[in-house]
Order: structure tokens, then sequence, then C-alpha cells
């Protein structure tokens, strides 16, 4: 049995009573409970027909005893980790790194096709001393594709085995990727098939690497595990990603809120945006409907984006993101303060004024007529992000399922990867 979980949503600031005719009346955050209970029926009866694998990788022990067996006979062996993916093989990945302050390899992360990137990464990394982890689940993703042809070029050229200085993280039986490994020997770690790209940092494709970067991948499970728990048997009153998914959507139907602002006041969490941008708009970006997922943090974006979304058009719903523990923390001591008019500081810890800025925040966009809600986080530790991610997933599944769309398909995406094959003569 999972332990309790640790993550609360506060959703006051979402209700007319204080931000007007934009947000829901409470009664429909309290009706919140019933339409909830009906779609875990309903979750129950899809996941025991195959979908939403992603779910089961929380308790997937022998996923996480493979990872480990091909990661830790090559943990410390390298400076240079070089992960050759894009999209969601490698945004989960930047995500668990920044979060976590991973302290294991040099990371380098070429995610694009742009060959400034390459040279730069080239320049930047000893072949001798670097691994390189292709991360593509069919292998046909052209930007990976191009990455592990130009690096795989430069390690023959400079007389090493693919087999020692590559990590392919792949699926276990089919596509280009896994039959490259298999010819050049080259170690793999198995992406689950029913699992799609965006939705698999808590698979291989995120915790292969991840471990490389000496994070604890078993307790991010562990605290995914509470999250699944709660999302499956747990008290509907705090299933706050059933909440977050089912009320996000209802404030795009019924309040236009075509946007989600996603501000967390945590740098560690800064990557952690761009990651839920990519699950998000992908996921429920379908059939004329979606809600674009803006990243932004604090207090950073109080001096760029704020502005805007407290006096710009008043169509978004914000997320904010806080820590109640900021480690490590720094009290101020003595200093003129008081000449910058700033006395009030003095004896306040940083992590206390972060957190004095995040309210001010939101009763700013209370005061605003702006509905915002927020995630509060005891501390960030590698339990707690795998509480985080793997609620947030759940949460957009449950977006996809209130606005009628599959969340788990991308068919405007592939548009484009054919387009643009056939203009380069594919």
């Amino acid at each position: 049995m999972a332990d309790a979980p640790t993550i609360t949503l506060d959703l006051a600031n979402l209700t007319a009573d204080k931000v007007g005719e934009h947000g829901l009346p409470a009664a429909d955050v309290i009706a919140l409970e019933s339409r909830i209970t009906a779609y875990r029926r309903q979750l129950a009866t899809e996941r025991a027909a195959g979908k939403h694998a992603y779910i089961g990788l929380a308790d997937d022990e022998a996923m996480l005893e493979s990872v480990l067996r091909v990661t830790q006979p090559r943990l410390g062996r390298f400076k240079h980790l070089v992960l050759l993916g894009i999209g969601g093989s490698s945004l989960g990945l930047k995500a668990l790194v920044q979060a976590l302050q991973a302290d294991g390899a040099e990371l380098h992360v070429v995610d694009n096709t742009d060959p400034t990137l390459f040279a730069s990464v080239r320049n930047a990394v000893e072949l001798k001393h670097s691994l390189f982890v292709p991360v593509s689940k069919s292998g046909g993703t052209i930007e990976t594709v191009a990455a592990l042809g130009y690096f795989a070029g430069e390690l023959k050229k400079a007389g090493l085995a693919l087999g020692d200085h590559m990590l392919a993280v792949t699926d276990p039986e089919n596509g280009y990727l896994r039959a490259f490994a298999d010819k050049h020997d080259i170690p793999t770690a198995d992406i689950p098939p029913a699992v799609g790209g965006r939705f698999s940092v808590l698979s291989a494709a995120g915790l292969a690497p991840a471990a490389l970067m000496n994070v604890d991948i078993a307790a991010l499970l562990e605290g995914a595990a509470r999250t699944a728990e709660l999302c499956t048997n747990g008290n509907r009153a705090d299933d706050w990603p059933a909440q977050l998914g089912m009320l996000a959507a209802q404030m795009y139907l019924q309040r236009g809120k075509t946007s989600m602002v996603v501000m967390p006041y945590s740098s560690r969490l800064e990557s952690v945006s761009d990651w839920f941008v990519q699950l998000w708009d992908e996921s429920l970006g379908k059939d004329g409907k979606g809600q674009a997922a803006i990243p932004a943090v604090g207090a950073t974006d109080q001096h760029a984006q704020l502005q805007l979304f407290l006096e710009g058009p008043n169509d978004k719903l914000l997320l904010f993101m806080r820590l109640a523990r900021h480690t490590p923390d720094i009290k101020l001591g003595e200093f003129e303060w008081d000449s910058f008019g700033a006395g009030y500081v003095q004896g306040k810890t940083l992590g206390e004024i972060f957190n004095a800025q995040h309210a001010g925040t939101a009763q700013a966009c209370v005061e605003r007529g702006r509905p915002n809600v927020t995630l509060s986080l005891p501390r960030l530790d590698a339990g707690t992000l795998g509480e985080l991610l793997m609620g947030l997933e759940i949460a957009t599944t449950y977006a996809g399922h209130a606005l009628g769309v599959n969340p788990y398909d991308q068919p405007a995406v592939e548009l484009g990867k054919k387009i643009s094959r056939k203009m380069l003569g594919g």
C-alpha cells in the first residue's frame, strides 16, 4: 500500500464568490466528487482493456529492476551524458534533472536539428569520456535519427565502439532503433509499447538517463505510486489530479479560459512547466478544442508576463505551484535594508519572501477577477516529484475525457512530419 499523498490543491480562488463571473459556483466544485466517482469506474474499465498504461508504471518493479541493471554498471564511468531525443524523450529528463539538482555526468541534450546545437555539443564533449543515449520508441523520429547518425559517425571516426559509448532506450522488439542497437551490440532499456512519448517520463525513457544522472528513480516511482493510489481508491476530496483536469476543462468550456498559465514559485520546477506544455497542449489540442499551456516561473515572470495576466484578456486560468519548505534556504542578515526601503526583509528567509510573493500574486489575481488555483508541495525531493508528474499526467487524461478528445494521439504533428519528409525527397 502506497503512503499517503503529500500534495494538495487549493481551489478557493477558482470560485465565483472570489473572482466573480469568471469563477465557478461553489456548488460546481462540490458536485465534482460525483463526476470523479463516475470517471474512476470508467478509468478502471479502460485500464483493464490496456488503456492509460502509463499509470501502471509506478508499480512496475520489473521495469525498475531492468533499468537499474543496465544503468548501474555505467554510473561514474563517463564525464558526459549526451541525450539524443526530442519532445517526450527529452523534456521529462530535463524536468527530473533540474528539479532534483542531479549532479551526475555533465548533461547535454540534443533535441533539435539545428546545426549550431550539434556543433556546440560536439565541441563540448570528449568522445572517449561520453555516453550517448538515443531515446525513441519508434526510432524513426528524424531529429533523433539525425543526431544518432552524426554522433555514431563521430564515434566511429575516433575508433570507439558504439556498444561501449551508447545506451539505446527504445521499443523492446520493434523499430529502427531497436534493429540498430541489436546490429551493433548496443545495450538497451525498454519503453513499454503501450506508453506514449509525452507520458513516458516515468518509464525507461526518463528513468534510464535519470538514473545515469544519479536520480533516485526508486523514490520517484514510490511517489508516483502514491498519486496512482490516490486517483484509484483515495478520498475524492483529496484527488487533486482529477479536480485539476476536470475543472480546467470546465473553465475552458464554460468560462472561455482558452489558456492555462503554469507558474511554479521554484526555479527548480521551471523545466516541469516546459514538460507540462507538451503534455497538455499535444494531448488536448484536437477537433477545434484545446487549452494552451503557458509556461512561467515566479517570481521572475512577475516582472515579465504578470501585467498581461492581470490586465490583459481574461481568458486564462492560472496554476501556481509552491513549496512549503525550500532547501537550501537562506536567512537575510544585517545590511542597509532601510536605505532601500526594504527593512521588512531583515531576519526573513528567502523562502519566506518567495512564498509571500506567490501569495501576493494569487491575491492580486483575485482582485482583478482572475481565477487561479495553487498546488502545494511540502518539499521538492524525488518522491514528491514523482507524485507531481504522475498527477499532472492523470489530470491531462481527465481533461481529455471532459473535453471529449483522445489525449494519446497527435495527428496534426504526424501530418507535419510527412510533409517535411516529402520536401526532403523521402
